[in-house]
């Protein structure tokens, strides 16, 4: 029962100080002196008008977007094909396989429409999307 008493007097005073700490550091930022960490959040979807934030937020947008794909490409054994254009023009490409981006987005012209549709309606059944009366 003693134990019992000392260890919420302990926790109760760690709880204290955790309290004082959180309270020194939110009057430090206030002040300008000192800096608390930034959790990730959702980041507001609009054009950045600063070009060099927005040159900067290009450049580690696409390398997730780049590191993504090969992701799937070697997870999911899938062929992918990443095409992006820079605001400024310029071009860059990812392929998963041997082959080139050509190739893969010649496949595409390559499936019939009625094959396109059937993949399609399949993908949305299996989903569970369908409407059955």
């Amino acid at each position: 029962m003693a134990e019992d008493v000392g260890r919420r007097r302990m926790q109760q005073q760690q709880e204290e100080e955790e309290d004082e700490r959180l309270k020194a550091a939110a009057a430090a930022v206030e002040e300008g002196g000192g800096k608390m960490k930034r959790k990730r959040g959702r980041v507001e979807l609009r054009r950045i008008e600063d070009r060099t934030s927005r040159q900067v937020r290009f450049s580690k947008r696409r390398s997730g977007l780049f590191k993504k794909a090969f992701e799937l490409s070697v997870l999911c054994d899938a062929e992918v094909a990443l095409v992006v254009f820079s605001p400024a023009g310029r071009l860059y490409e990812f392929v998963s396989s041997d082959t080139s981006v050509e190739q893969i987005f010649g496949r595409c012209k390559d499936i019939p429409d009625t094959v396109i549709d059937d993949l399609n309606i399949a993908a949305r059944d299996s989903r569970g999307y369908c409407n059955i009366q």
